[in-house]
């Protein structure tokens, strides 16, 4: 009989796997290949949502495009450099960034200051948070339209309420306009920050307050050392989104005072519209694209800051 020298192995030897390395490899490749496909979606969206108005924006400045001349031409920067030497653009900075940092300041500490109170219990508390919480479930336009008519001098309830105790005051006017549409931002988005910031209190540790009564450390100071430290990522995460909402701010002074009395109350928003609204799609894209250059040194300080507070 003659001996087998076929290749397949003897009974009970121990076959030889692929190397190790090629395994992982071939698994990388595959994870890599579905990360793409599950993004893919994603991708789409950004580029047809995102990176196309970008880029259509950034053209459209580049040109001369109007109502009264359709067919778009070539005039480089003079767009921007029209826009730069605008005074009314740089009062619209200086109005917008000034408003956004009152309105934000505001909203965090009165928001700070109701989530402490809201942190115990008691009588009628869950009729109080429903009422809090109302303001931010109505559209800000309608918000605008509700102090528009309470605000006016011949139907408005409080201008008639100052009058029957002898104050006559135009609260529309350019001296008091501003300060009522902080009243008014404040009085939406306050319940805003103290959502977030309630929901951070209720995740606090009760060892903490429990370590604070048998250290006998005052409110004050079991705020100030502990709590604040504590949630300070969660504050920066409010202010930050606050301060977003109150640059971008359009809708509710655009309904109240259409950035009036004169420029009063024009912010980069309502800037760009009244500039889009007489046709001058060019000019109009060339503010927006400024606008976003204005914002954009503060994105890697964000995101630094963002990073910080999830990895501590």
């Amino acid at each position: 009989m003659s001996t087998s020298t076929g290749t397949h192995p003897a009974p009970g030897a121990v076959q030889q796997r692929p190397p190790r390395a090629s395994r992982r490899n071939s698994n990388l490749r595959a994870r890599g290949a579905a990360r793409w496909v599950l993004s893919s979606p994603l991708i789409i969206f950004l580029a047809l949502l995102v990176a196309y108005p970008i880029a259509n924006g950034i053209t459209s400045s580049l040109q001369n495009h109007t109502l009264l001349n359709p067919a778009a031409t070539w005039t480089g920067f003079s767009n921007y450099w029209t826009v730069l030497t605008d005074g009314n653009f740089w009062y619209s900075v200086g109005f917008t960034l000034g408003y956004t940092i009152i309105v934000t300041a505001f909203e965090l500490v009165l928001g700070f200051m109701l989530a402490l109170l809201f942190d115990k219990a008691f009588p009628g508390k869950r009729w109080l948070l429903s009422a809090l919480i109302l303001p931010i479930m109505i559209a800000p336009a309608l918000m605008g339209i509700m102090f528009r008519l309470m605000l006016s001098g011949n139907i408005g309830v409080v201008p008639a309420a100052l009058d029957a105790i002898g104050i006559h005051l135009s609260l529309l006017s350019a001296s008091t306009v501003i300060p009522m549409l902080i009243v008014l931002d404040v009085v939406q988005w306050t319940s805003f920050t103290f959502l977030i910031f309630h929901a951070a209190l209720q995740s606090i540790p009760a060892e903490l307050h429990e370590a604070a009564q048998l250290d006998q450390a005052s409110k004050p100071r079991f705020v100030f050392s502990i709590l604040i430290p504590l949630m300070m990522p969660t504050i920066f995460i409010a202010g930050f989104l606050r301060a977003i909402d109150g640059f971008r701010t359009f809708d509710v002074i655009n309904v109240l005072t259409a950035g009036g009395p004169g420029i009063e109350t024009t912010t980069l928003s309502i800037y760009v519209y009244k500039i889009l609204a007489g046709g001058n799609f060019g000019l109009a894209s060339a503010a927006a694209v400024l606008i976003a250059l204005i914002m954009l040194p503060i994105i890697p300080f964000v995101i630094r800051r963002l990073t910080k507070g999830a990895t501590s």
